[in-house]
C-alpha cells in the first residue's frame, strides 16, 4: 500500500497530520464530485491516507460527516481500499458508530437538531460501510463493544473516556445489535 507523506523542512518525509488529511481528502473529494477525478485514482489518492492513524482519522471525519455521498455507496476501487485496511478500518468506523449514536442523543437532549442530524448521518453511514467490510472481523468488533455496554471487556475504557452515560450506553447496545442482526440477516438470505 503506499504511504501518504508530507515531506518535512528539512526535506525527511513524515506521515500526514490529522489536519493535513482532512485537507486533502476533502480536496480530492471536490475533484472526484466534480468529474475531474475517477474512482481508481480517488481510491489510489486514497491509499496513502489510509496508512497512519491519523491520516485515518481524518479520511473518516471527512467521509462520515461531511456532506459528501462517497460512503453512501462507495465506488468499488474506494471500497476494496477500505477493506484492505483490514482490523483498523473495522476498528475505526465501529468507533464512529458508537460515538455518532452516543452524540445524536447528546445532541437531541440539548436541543440541537441540525447537530443530532449530522451524528444520526454517521451513525447511518457507518452502519452502511461496516455491512461492506469484512463480516467476520465486523461481527467480532461488534460484538466486543456491545459487551462493553454491558460493562466487559477492552471497549470499556474507550465509553468510560467518552463519559458515555447509561442512556446512551443503552443508545450505543441498541444501534450495536441492530447493525448486528442487520449483518447477520445480509449473510443468511
Amino acid at each position: 500500500m503506499a504511504r501518504e507523506l508530507a515531506v518535512s523542512p528539512m526535506g525527511q518525509e513524515q506521515p500526514l497530520s490529522f489536519a493535513e488529511a482532512i485537507n486533502r481528502t476533502e480536496l480530492w473529494l471536490r475533484q472526484w464530485q466534480a468529474g475531474a477525478m475517477d474512482d481508481e485514482t480517488l481510491a489510489q489518492q486514497f491509499a496513502g491516507v489510509l496508512t497512519s492513524a491519523d491520516g485515518r482519522r481524518g479520511f473518516f471525519v471527512v467521509t462520515l460527516a461531511g456532506p459528501s455521498s462517497l460512503l453512501d455507496h462507495p465506488p468499488a476501487p474506494v471500497l476494496a481500499q477500505l477493506q484492505r485496511g483490514g482490523a483498523v478500518v473495522v476498528d475505526l468506523v465501529v468507533r464512529n458508530l458508537a460515538m455518532g449514536t452516543a452524540m445524536a442523543l447528546e445532541h437531541q437532549r440539548q436541543g440541537h437538531g441540525e447537530r443530532a442530524r449530522a451524528s444520526l448521518r454517521v451513525q447511518r453511514r457507518a452502519q452502511a460501510l461496516l455491512a461492506q467490510l469484512d463480516s467476520p472481523a465486523v461481527r467480532h468488533r461488534l460484538d466486543q463493544l456491545l459487551a462493553a455496554t454491558e460493562g466487559e471487556g477492552a471497549d470499556v475504557a474507550f465509553l468510560e473516556r467518552w463519559n458515555y452515560d447509561a442512556a446512551q450506553r443503552q443508545a450505543i447496545a441498541h444501534v450495536v445489535a441492530t447493525t448486528r442482526r442487520n449483518l447477520a440477516q445480509a449473510q443468511d438470505p
